[in-house]
C-alpha cells in the first residue's frame, strides 16, 4: 500500500488478479465475438469487447484507490503518445488514394514489370516492395496494392505465386520497420521517449541482415525456376497499363518530393500530405482520363 500525500486516501499496488481479469476478458469476449459473428466482428463485436475491458480495467483501477481524474489524464497523455502515428494512419490514406489516380503508384509498376526476367522474377517484386514501402511507409498497403498485382502476374507467367506473395511481403515490411514515414515506426519510437531517427538506426541492425538474406533466398529461387515465360503477357501488362494512365517519369515527382522531405527530416505526418496535395495537383494536369473516368465512375477503383 502507498499512502498519497495529497489526500487520505491509500492507493492499493494491483495484484495478480487485477492484472490478469481485464486481459483474460479481453481474450474471452474477442473468441465470443469472433466465434459467433465470424469475420462480421470487426463491425462492431470486436469494438464492443475492447470497451467492455477497459471499463473493467477501469473499475480495478478505481478499486485500488485511484481517482476517475487520474485515470482521465492518464487516457490523455496515453492518446498524446500515439497522435503521431494516428495522424501517419490518416495521411497515409490520402497519399495512396491521389498517388494512384496521379499514376505514381502505377508507374511503380509499371517500371517493376519492365525489368522481370524470368529467372530474376523473385526478386523484383522483393526489391520493388523494398522501394514502395520504404516510401509511403505501410508494409499492409504495398501488399494490397503492387503485391496483389505482382502475384496475378506470376500466375499468368507460370511462376509461383506463393514464392512472389511471399517475396512482396518481404519486402513489404522492410519500411514498414525502417521507414521514418512508417505509423508503427514512428509509435515505437514515441512509446518508448526514444528519438525517431536513432530507432530506424536501432532498428537497421536486424532489419538490414534479414532483407539480405531473403533477397539472397530470392534469388536462388528464381535461378533454379523454369517457366513458361511469354512476353507476350507482360507486354498486354505494360499495354494495359497506357490504357489506363499517362506513363512518364514525372509521375514519380511526389515519390521523390517525398523522400526529399523525408531526408529534410520534415516530420512524417507533415510530409505525407505534402506529398498527397502535390498528387492531387498533378493529377488533373496528368492523368485527366482518370479524373473524367472517377467523375463519371466514384465507385470504380483506379487501378
Amino acid at each position: 500500500m502507498v499512502s498519497d500525500p495529497k489526500s487520505p486516501r491509500t492507493i492499493k499496488a494491483p495484484s495478480y488478479f487485477d492484472a490478469l481479469l481485464p486481459v483474460v476478458t479481453l481474450i474471452v469476449l474477442v473468441g465470443a465475438s469472433v466465434a459467433l459473428f465470424g469475420l462480421d466482428a470487426v463491425n462492431g463485436p470486436l469494438q464492443v469487447a475492447i470497451i467492455l475491458s477497459t471499463m473493467i480495467t477501469s473499475i480495478v483501477i478505481l478499486k485500488n484507490g485511484h481517482t476517475w481524474e487520474e485515470i482521465s489524464e492518464s487516457g490523455r497523455k496515453g492518446i498524446a503518445t500515439v497522435s503521431g502515428a494516428i495522424f501517419i494512419l490518416f495521411s497515409v490514406g490520402a497519399l495512396i488514394g491521389t498517388w494512384n489516380m496521379s499514376g505514381t503508384i502505377p508507374t511503380m509498376v509499371y517500371y517493376g514489370i519492365v525489368m522481370i526476367m524470368p529467372n530474376w522474377f523473385y526478386p523484383i517484386p522483393f526489391l520493388v516492395s523494398v522501394g514502395v514501402s520504404l516510401s509511403i511507409g505501410s508494409s499492409w498497403t504495398t501488399a494490397g496494392t503492387l503485391g496483389v498485382g505482382l502475384v496475378g502476374l506470376a500466375n499468368m507467367l507460370g511462376l509461383s505465386p506463393e514464392i512472389t506473395a511471399g517475396a512482396v511481403i518481404s519486402g513489404a515490411y522492410v519500411g514498414d520497420k525502417v521507414s521514418p514515414l512508417s505509423e508503427s515506426t514512428v509509435f515505437a519510437a514515441q512509446l518508448n521517449g526514444v528519438e525517431l531517427y536513432k530507432h530506424i538506426r536501432t532498428q537497421m541492425w536486424t532489419t538490414l541482415p534479414a532483407a539480405a538474406i531473403a533477397l539472397i533466398a530470392f534469388i536462388a529461387l528464381g535461378i533454379n525456376q523454369h517457366s513458361a515465360f511469354d512476353a507476350t503477357v507482360t507486354d498486354n501488362e505494360l499495354k494495359r497499363f497506357n490504357e489506363l494512365f499517362h506513363i512518364t517519369p514525372w509521375n514519380l515527382l511526389p515519390l521523390f518530393f517525398l523522400l526529399t522531405l523525408s531526408v529534410l527530416k520534415v516530420p512524417a505526418s507533415l510530409a505525407i500530405m505534402c506529398s498527397a496535395l502535390l498528387a492531387g495537383i498533378m493529377t488533373p494536369i496528368m492523368q485527366p482520363q482518370v479524373v473524367l473516368r472517377f467523375i463519371a465512375e466514384p465507385d470504380t477503383a483506379a487501378l
